[in-house]
């Protein structure tokens, strides 16, 4: 038990991939669109994305924690900063629909995961 300590603690966290950064500037794209909804000042024809981005944001930070080997906290300040960085630039249609969709693209590909399979029909 003491060894599997030892060997985790000397396996250092590993820096963010371009993947994973690009996966925090869709989170922080989405944030900021779902607070300008939520204030009201959300352009009318931009998908609510309110619920499915929390629901995504946290599927996003479990995924990069795992991978990365970085503490929750760390990921989580991460995103709170790439949203508020995000907050301050103007928002970016073509950025928020690309990021929408691939939010889609993965809540659909869990939701079919998460699914039990059907009971198999019996032949007659």
């Amino acid at each position: 038990m003491i060894f599997l300590a030892m060997a985790l603690a000397a396996t250092p966290p590993s820096a963010l991939t371009a993947a994973q950064q690009s996966d925090l500037a869709c989170v922080a794209a989405l944030a900021t669109l779902a607070e300008k909804q939520r204030i009201g000042s959300a352009p009318s024809d931009a998908p609510d994305v309110r619920q499915s981005g929390k629901i995504w944001a946290g599927i996003v930070g479990s995924r990069i924690t795992a991978q990365s080997g970085q503490p929750r906290e760390l990921v989580a300040v991460a995103m709170g900063e790439a949203a508020a960085a995000e907050f301050q630039r103007p928002s970016d249609p073509a950025r928020i629909n690309f990021c929408a969709l691939q939010m889609l693209a993965e809540l659909a590909a869990t939701d079919t995961i998460d699914k039990p399979l059907p009971k198999p029909v019996k032949s007659k």
